[in-house]
């Protein structure tokens, strides 16, 4: 068998055998799941106080939503009963007990490309940076004590909440990590195989650099060289019975082709990672005390360059094992508990 077709063998192996999603989990406190219905106790599930940053309030409250659908589900196959989580929302606004709304990004810090535009932006006049800066000031004023009183609860309200709905117990949660970046890996299964190839060559010959404009100056200056160089030995597209120098002619244009191919290497091979973090408490109404908590953190990268990298669906899978593993640990503790 010839080395070429072993080779294309070996990278149809290696770009197929992979796809899906890596799940990496863990909990502050572990528990053996069981798959049985644990109780017929009756639960209410209080809006979640948000830690994260996000300049999108509607992606904000897509995430509690997707939380709290991911609970109700778990819940209610282990045998918790549960209201109807608007019939609980609709409550807490008429009593004014939690401020809920399509803004549950708690606060009311203006936004990143805002505060950089007051900064930075040459187009903004300085009495509109000024009259920006000081609504900023404004926001900013109160910001943690408004946070922390729209979800603080004392146990007055802990119990007139819980008997409303005739609950058994109050859960609450605090959403403390929901951040989107790049894995750092060096994997041509999850990278591709020209941007390992070039950005590795790139990172030895060059190291680190501050810039992602200098990383790719760096692979085009790697691909031209290497291209001029294969071009100066080979006979295509130019052979010695043209009238022209053939290996300067064949290093100029490999040396072009190299510089493309490293160019576009050095824009792909970006591998998408989510995590999340979730930690949950559940009180007794009528003491206010708690009887269980944990908190979970999830991370989610795709598994090749095939796999689902997009970012929300990222964010679904993160936050679904999430839930599901705090509810696990929890059944599994209610089981002697309660």
């Amino acid at each position: 068998m010839s080395a070429l077709r072993l080779i294309t063998i070996g990278m149809v192996l290696l770009l197929t055998s992979g796809c899906g999603q890596l799940v990496s989990e863990k909990l502050a406190m572990s528990g053996s799941s069981s798959q049985e219905k644990c109780t017929s106790k009756k639960m209410i599930i209080l809006p979640f106080a948000d830690y994260t940053y996000t300049e999108d309030a509607e992606r904000a409250f897509q995430r509690h939503i997707k939380i709290m659908e991911g609970l109700t589900a778990n819940l209610i196959g282990r045998g918790f009963r549960l209201p109807i989580q608007e019939d609980l929302l609709k409550y807490l606004a008429d009593h004014k007990i939690v401020t809920m709304g399509k803004d549950t990004d708690m606060g009311t810090e203006m936004p990143g490309y805002i505060q950089d535009a007051i900064a930075h932006d040459p187009s903004w006049s300085v009495d509109m940076k000024a009259e920006m800066a000081k609504i900023a000031v404004k926001d900013s004023d109160g910001t943690d004590d408004n946070r922390l009183n729209n979800y603080a609860l004392d146990s007055k309200t802990l119990a007139k909440v819980a008997g409303q709905f005739n609950a058994d117990l109050v859960m609450r949660g605090q959403l403390l990590k929901y951040e989107f970046g790049e894995e750092n890996t060096w994997s041509p299964l999850k990278r591709g195989v020209f941007p390992v190839v070039f950005g590795g060559t790139n990172r030895a010959l060059f190291g680190v650099t501050n810039s992602e404009t200098y990383d790719t100056l760096g692979s085009v200056l790697i691909g031209a060289a290497a291209g001029a160089a294969i071009g100066d030995g080979v006979s295509s597209p130019y052979d010695a019975t043209e009238k022209i120098n053939p290996g300067r002619h064949n290093s100029m244009i490999w040396g072009l082709g190299g510089a493309a191919l490293g160019y576009m290497s050095s824009k792909g091979g970006h591998t998408n990672r989510v995590a999340v973090q979730l930690r949950l408490w559940v009180q007794d109404p009528d003491s206010g005390e708690v009887v269980w908590t944990n908190s979970a953190k999830v991370m989610v990268t795709p598994q090749s360059v095939f796999a689902e990298n997009r970012k929300d669906e990222l964010f679904d899978t993160a936050v679904s094992q999430a839930v599901a593993a705090l509810t696990e640990d929890f059944v599994e503790s209610a089981k002697t508990a309660l």
